[in-house]
């Protein structure tokens, strides 16, 4: 799996060398360019957290600055050219330190141990490793020593200036964001730029080569060349022998050539831009060897889908974290059929319309997950897909436990396609959210979630061809027909199937609640109704809330008599599903209560 992405990668920087810098996300910071006459210019760059976008005060100075700022970084803080870890870049043309920490940690002993060590790397940095002095020694033959006239300079420049940098530019030296500083050493021109990049590369080159690899204890010579583990995604050091494979020779579960080692690392790098970015979600096209990466709210108005590759949900951590990887066959965004959100209530748009926004048709998986995320959810799910479950900040243990549970078959089927148990999962967790949302008041958020769970319920049933009633018609029947029988002043008429008669229990206590005298009326109160699955039990509660409540009901009241009666003289079918009579109860609970209903004039 992981060499067919690499192969794809590669393909991709065949057609365009700036792959990875057009993506680039240089962090947080001030950003300083020093000429090579010594003029000064700087720009400072912040993220917005909410939009990710890249806000920089000059820019004119930004392609300069990623590009410097891409070939001046540590593989990671364990490969510091620094002993101290004070000073974050790896060549002698940078010089990257927090802002807080040159008033704090940096010194001169420290600015001068990292330009002799970038001096000479050989003695200070690999003359303890055999195979690292190995690699240096080789990139010197094919390139070049270091530069001493160079480095010397851009010592003295530092030195001279990084304690006073507040007085050369706007700077605030108590923020923990970056001052990243870059030498230019050729005069400015078209020409002359290409060689302070072509420079900055080569030293960029002389950091990476002898560090490109986990651990240089493990490198073996194979046909001339040097073999190692690669430092992304794989770690070996002597306090994690489990990693070890103690019966081969090499006990590396694989080496890498240094190419194909520099090849995975830009790979990693390319990937960690999307996670900067906020695209979290990648699709590696293995046939038109394409990746494409998508935030989570981002539409994806050219995303075709994939006919075959693989999907990767990646986070920006300390390092790259690949969180799921799938295979993917057939993948598309775009749904078979049109999702189709309704209201079932008609509910006022004028008076509700944060619950009524999103009525009508969805084309795309992502954008019914996001309908499931804010309605099923409250907006919960999206950000706890990866969270461990000791992690997750949500009070309500009924919603805290449905995200656990359901979250992987939900992303599942929204971010890779897969339908498998989806809509077994759905009705499970719809009914069990709905219920909880109305125990605790919030019966707007119900009754948007019976919306959306009757929407999935139509969309499956096309989805199997199964023909059948739509829900749309179903409530409206049913509305109908307990209306009529309500408002009825002739003999009282039973409910026509059980459907209507669970709906009919519904208004019922609805309407006893309504008659609460008590301050705050609390929709707990249809606990007693919706957890009964005995009718004759059902029937003796209704019964007990008949006699709480009855001193507040009129003794002419025909509507409550009517339908009173027809629950009492109705004798449901015990086969009846659990889940249709519970649907039924909260429908005919939320719906507007035909005893309410005004008097309609005869035309």
């Amino acid at each position: 799996m992981f060499k067919e992405c690499l192969d794809v990668f590669s393909e991709m920087l065949k057609h365009e060398d700036n792959l990875i810098l057009k993506s680039y996300v240089p962090a947080d910071g001030s950003y300083v360019i020093v000429k090579k006459d010594g003029t000064v210019k700087n720009a400072d760059i912040k993220i917005d957290k909410k939009t990710r976008d890249l806000n920089c005060t000059d820019d004119t100075l930004l392609s300069d600055i990623c590009f410097y700022d891409y070939h001046s970084k540590l593989i990671s803080m364990n490969k510091p050219m620094d002993s101290k870890k004070v000073i974050h870049s790896n060549n002698y043309l940078s010089f990257a330190v927090k802002k807080d920490s040159i008033t704090t940690k940096l010194t001169e002993a420290i600015i001068d141990n990292y330009y002799d060590t970038l001096k000479n790397p050989l003695e200070k940095k690999y003359k303890k490793s055999k195979e690292a002095s190995k690699i240096y020694q080789k990139f010197e033959e094919e390139h070049s020593v270091v530069n001493i006239e160079l480095l010397e300079k851009c010592r003295s420049w530092i030195k001279q200036h990084i304690f006073s940098i507040d007085k050369l530019i706007n700077i605030d030296l108590g923020k923990k964001e970056y001052l990243k500083i870059f030498f230019e050493v050729f005069e400015v021109g078209e020409e002359d730029n290409k060689k302070n990049r072509e420079l900055f590369i080569q030293e960029d080159n002389r950091y990476i080569f002898p560090n490109i690899y986990n651990s240089n204890d493990y490198n073996v010579e194979v046909e001339g060349k040097i073999q190692g583990i690669p430092d992304n995604n794989l770690g070996m050091n002597a306090k994690k022998p489990f990693l070890s494979i103690k019966t081969r020779k090499n006990p590396a579960s694989y080496l890498l050539d240094g190419d194909t080692a520099l090849l995975q690392k830009q790979f990693f790098e390319y990937l960690m831009n999307f996670a900067s970015n906020g695209k979290n979600n990648v699709y590696i096209d293995t046939v038109n060897n394409k990746i494409e990466a998508y935030g989570d709210k981002e539409e994806r108005e050219k995303f075709a889908g994939i006919e075959a590759g693989y999907y990767l949900r990646i986070q920006k951590g300390k390092e790259l974290e690949i969180q799921v990887q799938d295979n993917l066959v057939n993948y598309q965004d775009k749904l078979l059929l049109n999702f189709n959100y309704q209201d079932f209530f008609k509910m006022n748009i004028e008076n509700y319309p944060e619950y009524t926004k999103d009525i009508g048709i969805h084309s795309k998986r992502t954008s019914v997950g996001r309908l499931i995320n804010e309605i099923f959810f409250s907006k919960y799910l999206l950000t706890n897909y990866f969270t461990d479950a000791s992690d997750i900040s949500v009070k309500d243990s009924v919603l805290k436990r449905t995200i656990v549970m359901y979250r992987n078959v939900i992303f599942d089927w929204i971010y890779k396609g897969i339908d498998n148990n989806f809509e077994v999962a759905e009705k499970r967790f719809a009914l069990d959210l709905i219920k909880n949302a109305l125990i605790n008041n919030y019966t707007l958020r119900a009754m948007t979630q019976l919306n959306l769970h009757w929407s999935f319920k139509d969309y499956f049933a096309e989805m199997k061809q199964q023909g059948g009633e739509k829900m749309a018609e179903v409530a409206t029947e049913i509305r109908e027909s307990i209306k009529e029988r309500v408002m009825s002043k002739e003999k009282v008429k039973m409910p026509i199937n059980d459907r209507e008669y669970y709906y009919a229990v519904g208004q019922l206590a609805a309407y006893f609640i309504s008659l609460s005298k008590a301050g705050k009326k609390s929709q707990s109160m249809i606990n007693p109704v919706i957890n009964i699955s005995d009718d004759r039990v059902l029937k003796e509660r209704l019964i007990e809330l008949y006699k709480k409540y009855n001193y507040a009901i009129d003794h002419y009241n025909v509507r409550f008599k009517n339908l009173f009666a027809m629950i009492l003289g109705y004798k449901p079918d015990t086969q009846t599903d659990r889940q249709t009579k519970d649907e039924m109860i909260l429908f005919g609970y939320m719906d507007s209560n035909s005893i309410y209903t005004k008097k309609e004039e005869n035309n």
